[in-house]
């Protein structure tokens, strides 16, 4: 893919077209390219506002067909983002992706972290300005860390039960919360977004984390992962005062294991 094709191209027809529209407020590039990490490989995540002069329906649907004639397109999708919000997600044929988040731009503060502004008619982005999904509170981190061994306890059941692909599943969800609790405590930017934001600051995994990754789906392996997951989330949660869930959890993992050696697990 050449730069003529590469995303640097499709910013440079979006930021374009947003400026011969008089109700695009601004247009923010966030994600990769928006850090100055991206390179022809990204997606285009971006975020744009409209003017309150318009229906938002209206103008989500003209940027909808507007981007949509930057380039053959192999498929499309409007996704609702929340209450008055749209993601106009584009997969071009050429094997480009645009991520475009469409809200009313009375709703925009200021210019978050990792962000850069393309186009600014009203000066809203020349302000710096936090989310709350910038940091994690501790509030927020007790909740993942609830979740997380919750969620090691539905392990446990789910593979007693011969249930597998449900303790899979199980797995994989703690384990992506313990990834936001580890991106938490090791402060950086945007730990809700867990391996995404670790990998981004250039950080490694936390230790252990690869014996969490069953080689089968079959009880004892997962039975394993699940355990060594265990010993990954106990001190990212040990601060969060979930000891008698965490307690309860361990009964589980081991009563488990004990049903296994009798052969009771199939």
């Amino acid at each position: 893919m050449s730069a003529d094709t590469g995303p640097w191209r499709l910013i440079a027809e979006l930021r374009a077209w947003a400026e011969r529209v008089a109700w695009c407020e601004w247009l923010e590039l966030s994600g990769s390219l928006g850090r100055g990490a991206g390179d022809e490989m990204s997606d285009v995540d971006a975020g744009l506002g409209v003017a309150d002069t318009v229906p938002f329906e209206e103008a989500r649907d003209q940027t909808a067909a507007a981007v949509r004639d930057f380039a053959p397109v192999a498929d499309s999708i409007i996704q609702p983002y929340g209450e008055g919000i749209d993601h106009v997600i584009v997969q071009y044929a050429d094997g480009r992706q645009l991520s475009l988040v469409v809200f009313p731009a009375s709703r925009r503060k200021g210019l978050p972290p990792g962000a850069r502004p393309l186009l600014d008619r009203t000066g809203v982005l020349n302000e710096p300005w936090t989310p709350d999904v910038f940091a994690a509170s501790l509030g927020q981190q007790r909740e993942w860390a609830f979740l997380a061994w919750w969620g090691l306890g539905d392990v446990a059941k789910h593979t007693r039960r011969g249930n597998c692909w449900r303790a899979l599943r199980s797995l994989d969800e703690v384990r992506e919360l313990t990834w936001r609790l580890y991106a938490a405590s090791v402060g950086v930017d945007y730990p809700g977004f867990g391996a995404v934001s670790v990998e981004n600051a250039g950080l490694p995994a936390p230790a252990g984390l690869e014996s969490t990754l069953p080689g089968t789906a079959e009880p004892e392996p997962i039975l394993a992962a699940a355990r060594a997951l265990a010993r990954v989330l106990e001190p990212l949660s040990a601060p969060h005062a979930v000891g008698g869930l965490k307690a309860i959890t361990q009964g589980r993992l081991d009563y488990v294991g004990d049903d296994r050696s009798r052969g009771s697990l199939t």
